[in-house]
């Protein structure tokens, strides 16, 4: 494991060469994938091709894993950039907490396919891996954490089978804000800006489906949301942490005060990050727990489970990622 010190200052000049607004997308996603092979993936990983919603799809495990449960995972990279090969690790890895597969979705990528085709193909994906798994939860980072949170909302205005869980890693809820800094450690204003635009195309960034912080949250299910007191998407994170709260959803809402945009993607080189990807593995263990124990005839044990809405209740943090002198963690309260 690298020191946190040694791996940031490794991966600035990486992230400030490769995520750059004048480096043309196939450039990115080319260097994105060649780096992506020095991260280590857990002994006893097993990586199969498989087809989801007419997309291909990754199916990762790590030893013996029943199938009845899975995540659907969506990569990052501000939905112009990214695949599964990017996050094959961190799938890994999260693959071994909760001891049940992780599906890495290859979805469409803007500005060849503007919004809303990656939300279309993870609802397609979603739908399809209920007819082989009982209960599925819904987990992405950055721009794949906005498409976990918009697919759920579809699926709940739907009304049929819902995700069990959301995992939300610095989730891009609304790509429409601008950030009040130039850049973080991993992404820059002027990167994310040119990564909007070309996600949104010629839509509308009010249209939720863009911008799911603008949609409706009340009966999402029980969520866990992280993110970093460094990155350009606190303020938004904690926006949107506030506002699951309040619309009664249950949250797990955890900041790092040391860690970077995004870091889980580095679980196999940086001990915090494996740290945070057992955390996620723990409340999704937890969610299955809960359902498990509360399964009985009716929809509840359907294919995806119908979630109740949740409580908002706090959870102790982790203490390497307690920000302050609090031991309890709460969701914000919202920003007037």
């Amino acid at each position: 494991m690298l020191p946190l010190p040694l791996a940031s200052a490794l991966l600035a000049p990486y992230y400030r060469l490769t995520f750059h607004h004048r480096v043309p997308w196939p450039v990115q996603r080319a260097l994105l994938n060649a780096v992506a092979r020095l991260q280590p993936l857990p002994a006893g990983t097993t990586v199969s091709k498989a087809w989801l919603g007419g997309r291909p799809a990754e199916r990762v495990v790590v030893g013996p894993a029943p199938s009845s449960e899975a995540v659907l995972y969506l990569h990052g990279g501000g939905f112009t950039t990214g695949s599964p090969a990017t996050h094959r690790s961190l799938a890994a890895h999260l693959a071994r907490e909760i001891r049940r597969p992780v599906y890495l979705l290859d979805y469409r990528l803007a500005p060849e396919h503007p919004c809303p085709a990656a939300l279309d193909d993870t609802v397609a994906a979603f739908d399809a891996l209920t007819r082989v798994a009982n209960s599925v939860a819904l987990a992405g980072d950055s721009a794949g954490g906005g498409l976990a949170l918009a697919a759920a909302q579809v699926l709940a205005a739907r009304g049929t089978a819902r995700p069990a869980a959301l995992a939300l890693v610095s989730p891009w809820a609304n790509p429409g804000v601008q950030a009040d800094r130039r850049r973080d450690l991993v992404v820059s204003r002027a990167w994310a800006f040119a990564c909007a635009a070309a996600y949104l195309g010629d839509g509308d960034p009010a249209d939720h489906r863009y911008a799911p912080a603008l949609g409706a949250l009340a009966g999402l299910p029980p969520t866990y949301l992280h993110t970093n007191v460094r990155e350009l998407l606190y303020p938004q994170c904690r926006t949107l942490a506030a506002a699951l709260s309040a619309a009664g959803v249950e949250v797990r809402y955890v900041e790092h005060a040391r860690l970077w945009h995004a870091a889980q993607a580095q679980a196999g080189l940086v001990r915090a990050a494996a740290e945070s990807v057992h955390d996620i593995g723990r409340f999704l263990t937890g969610v299955w727990s809960e359902l498990q124990r509360d399964a009985g005839p009716g929809p509840g044990s359907e294919p995806g489970h119908v979630s109740k809405p949740g409580r908002g209740r706090a959870e102790e943090r982790p203490a390497d990622a307690r920000t302050g002198p609090a031991s309890r963690e709460t969701a914000p309260e919202p920003s007037s």
